[in-house]
């Protein structure tokens, strides 16, 4: 997953910036990719009214997402084809020190919570 920081950054004048309309065209285009996100010739929108749970014309989400935003927390675009990681699960950071126990390439990990140390086995990080 890409640096997905322009879906939840307006300017002081609460405009879009021209990165988040690119953004958003990028989502267009990457929703669109795979088939299976396509039902009738629309997509879910992710807009914050929609909330993935309408199927609805591209321009439609277009516009959607131009005018009201991304629903919160989406950066992972598990309903339109990316493969879901939770955001609790991985923090992925870059710090300093790479001798740091607790990080190891790059991905911080937190053995007090069962569910993401089983993730971590899974995935030979820890």
């Amino acid at each position: 997953m890409d640096d997905r920081s322009w879906m939840y950054k307006d300017s002081l004048q609460g405009l879009r910036r021209m990165n988040y309309c690119n953004g958003v065209q990028a989502f267009i285009n990457y929703a669109t990719s795979i088939p299976r996100n396509i039902s009738g010739g629309d997509i879910r929108c992710p807009c914050r009214r929609c909330q993935n749970k309408k199927f609805l014309h591209l321009d439609v989400v277009t516009m959607h997402l131009l005018h009201k935003g991304f629903m919160e927390e989406y950066l992972c675009w598990y309903a339109h084809g990316e493969p879901f990681v939770p955001h609790e699960t991985m923090v992925e950071r870059m710090v300093g020190s790479t001798s740091n126990a607790n990080n190891v390439h790059g991905v911080e990990t937190n053995n007090s919570n069962p569910y993401r140390t089983m993730v971590m086995d899974v995935m030979r990080i820890n």
